[in-house]
């Protein structure tokens, strides 16, 4: 499951979020044990956050602060709030100078704690050169790396309302979109459920496989949603990630709660879509409302340049890396996904889904 030692990765990585999960699912599913030997770490570090998985769900195995709770040497509060006035009153003056001008009784490094613990220090980096940095990161990334899958709910935009009320439209758009490329992938549902987030993952998967995407190279990337996870206390993996892992041989990562900005790429194009696409069009009638977003899809990865792309468009940036790619790559069905409802049950062997909930659900319902 992990080929490398859990403090290697712990070294290197700024978010050990994802690997901890892995570390306490393991755990659930063998033993603390056999964690510690597939993970190389102790018993110990194993219990404790499966202990603390236990006591604060996702939420804590984020890393906790280990600075002291109380600091004897700290600077008196009357030199704090000096400082603070006088910054304040001067703020392009920086710690030397606060201090040689009003001969304040501490250190320049004092004074730089005192103005960075209020918000006084600003970066020196722009936003836009961090926004460059990050671009630049994801443009030496390989196409179909990492695909960001989130759910969109379409009832509060005004124009589309009128049509769902009037036509018995869908009310979620579920979307999957390559960080690399930006290719976008859509597909409609009227509930928001695991077993819809399950076929859409399959009709992506075989989408991708049918042009030879290798899908053991693939990381699917969702938000901690329960169409994605299921219930976070159970301890055996939701059907969406069952199919992910164990199905198709992806890899499901899951951003840290309340962390929305790690799926950036997809929020930014539900925003897009909807001031393009839903605030703009007629739909009167699932026909019109497919077949007039698998036109936008076709826009959106053929034709539409993105300038935080190299200027190109989605298609262009995926011949980067698969320069005999056909563009039937970006032709993806946007179906209503409860029309298939029993769709990904062909892929999960009868021994595999005693773990799944939504099966049960469903059969109860059927």
């Amino acid at each position: 499951m992990c080929p490398y030692k859990y403090y290697d990765i712990l070294k290197d990585s700024a978010n050990p979020f994802n690997i901890r999960l892995q570390m306490v699912k393991f755990a659930f599913e063998t033993n603390i044990s056999q964690a510690a030997i597939q993970f190389g770490t102790s018993r110990d570090t194993v219990r404790k956050w499966v202990n603390q998985y236990k006591l604060k769900g996702t939420a804590g195995l984020h890393n906790r602060s280990k600075a002291p709770h109380t600091i004897h040497h700290k600077t008196p509060l009357k030199f704090e709030s000096l400082v603070i006035q006088h910054r304040n009153r001067l703020p392009s003056w920086g710690p030397v100078r606060l201090k040689e001008d009003f001969d304040l009784p501490i250190s320049t490094g004092a004074i730089y704690r005192i103005l960075k613990a209020h918000g006084k220090i600003t970066k020196n980096k722009k936003k836009h050169d961090r926004q460059k940095d990050l671009r630049k990161f994801k443009l030496k990334m390989r196409t179909f790396q990492k695909i960001q899958v989130d759910v969109k709910d379409l009832s509060d935009i005004k124009n589309y309302w009128y049509f769902k009320r009037t036509y018995d439209l869908p009310r979620y758009q579920l979307t999957a979109r390559d960080v690399k490329s930006g290719m976008l992938y859509i597909a409609l549902a009227r509930r928001n459920d695991g077993v819809n987030a399950a076929n859409f993952l399959v009709l992506l998967a075989e989408h991708l496989k049918k042009h030879g995407i290798d899908l053991s190279k693939v990381i699917i990337q969702t938000d901690n949603g329960s169409e994605f996870i299921g219930n976070w206390k159970q301890k055996t993996a939701s059907l969406f990630t069952h199919l992910t892992e164990k199905v198709f041989h992806m890899q499901h990562h899951r951003i840290p709660p309340g962390q929305s900005t790690y799926n950036s790429d997809v929020e930014s194009s539900h925003w897009k879509i909807e001031k393009d696409f839903y605030d703009l069009e007629e739909f009167r009638g699932i026909r019109p409302l497919t077949i007039k977003a698998f036109s936008y899809m076709l826009y959106f990865n053929l034709l539409r340049r993105n300038k935080a792309k190299l200027n190109k468009t989605s298609y262009e940036l995926l011949q980067l890396d698969y320069p005999k790619m056909k563009p039937t790559i970006c032709a993806f069905n946007p179906v209503v996904l409860d029309d298939f409802a029993l769709y990904y049950l062909q892929y999960l062997p009868r021994s595999s889904v005693d773990h799944v909930p939504e099966l049960t659900i469903f059969w109860e319902r059927g």
